[in-house]
């Protein structure tokens, strides 16, 4: 069961790995840090918390080049 939940952000989708409250970090944390913790590679800040989120890639179907038509004998 996929239970993550998915933000819009300047025009691409993201999976937020994890939310923080910005009191319980130090002031001037280390950001890159927290991304590697998070298993995260953006961080955003909205209402008091951090957002560590991981960018979804755009996906492309892809046809087959070649098509394959099988030819089935059923016995009569």
């Amino acid at each position: 069961m996929f239970n993550r939940q998915i933000i819009d952000y300047k025009d691409q989708r993201y999976i937020v790995r994890r939310r923080i409250h910005e009191h319980h970090l130090i002031p001037d944390f280390d950001t890159e840090t927290l991304l590697k913790w998070a298993n995260a590679d953006k961080l955003l800040r909205k209402n008091g918390f951090i957002w560590c989120c991981e960018l979804i890639p755009d996906v492309q179907i892809v046809e087959p080049e070649v098509k394959i038509q099988l030819e089935l004998e059923f016995p009569e």
